[in-house]
């Protein structure tokens, strides 16, 4: 079985490493298990110690070049590197890379649509193009791909990449079996001021109504596109769903139940 498995930078807790614990118990069953990671609110922190304010569009963390080098670092640096460690202490051979790394993720700078003009975000890109022999590599040789969203441009540049939008990329080049999105939130909510309203199966209709009614916003927004592309581009199935819930996934993966959303097409 080949899965992905994004996580947010609030899931990123290394003074519990319990749910690290899990993954790595599913690649010591052979699962092909290839992990990609965000970073929000690390690289707000180091922003603001260099009196720096972040903003976001559509969800997305506007990304002036000055910017990109703390980005970059405190992604493939910093969180990656602290990943592996614990995944080593795990006995499992973890490989930190970045989009970057032999031509994985290739991408363009990204322009959100607007009325009237294109919306300038800086350093953040769309992932275009997915070269997986990386990841294929690392499989093969007995390695966990741990992955930071940074994609490269036609320059070999970096850009900063929503970590949804590069997992979902990647499933669909992987032609994986699941794809898992764990954020801070449970998953798609009816009511968003309420966290006992989860739809625990969403379809595609039901997005659309949602979307109209302003129910989906925010970092919930490249979570739901990233699932119905996901969903046409093979992936078997996509979940949606809080970050503690990674310790239910050998359950799940069994056959049983995991609070979140299961989207369907």
């Amino acid at each position: 079985m080949k899965i992905v498995v994004k996580i947010g930078g609030k899931n990123i807790d290394f003074k519990n490493e319990d749910y690290f614990r899990v993954l790595a118990q599913l690649v010591k069953e052979g699962i092909r298990l290839a992990l990609v990671h965000g970073g929000g609110p690390q690289i707000t922190k180091f922003l603001e110690k260099e009196g720096r304010e972040s903003q976001f569009v559509e969800g997305l963390r506007v990304t002036p070049p000055q910017d990109m080098e703390i980005t970059e670092m405190v992604l493939s640096g910093l969180l990656n590197k602290m990943l592996v460690g614990i995944f080593h202490r795990q006995g499992i051979p973890a490989c930190g890379i970045s989009g970057r790394d032999g031509f994985l993720l290739e991408g363009e700078k990204y322009y959100p649509a607007s009325e009237d003009r294109k919306v300038d975000l800086g350093r953040v890109g769309e992932v275009k193009k997915v070269n997986p022999r990386l990841v294929h590599v690392l499989w093969e040789g007995g390695f966990l791909p741990v992955i930071s969203p940074i994609a490269a441009d036609r320059e070999g540049e970096s850009l900063n990449v929503n970590a949804d939008w590069a997992a979902a990329r990647l499933a669909v080049a992987l032609q994986a079996d699941k794809l898992f999105l764990f954020s801070d939130v449970p998953g798609v909510l009816r009511d968003v001021e309420d966290r006992d309203s989860l739809i625990e199966v969403l379809s595609w209709a039901e997005i659309e109504i949602l979307k109209e009614e302003g129910k989906i916003r925010g970092g919930m927004i490249p979570k739901i596109e990233m699932a119905e592309e996901a969903l046409r581009g093979g992936v078997k199935e996509v979940f949606i769903g809080e970050g503690k819930e990674m310790e239910n996934l050998p359950l799940f993966l069994a056959g049983g139940k995991m609070r979140g959303t299961k989207v369907v097409l």
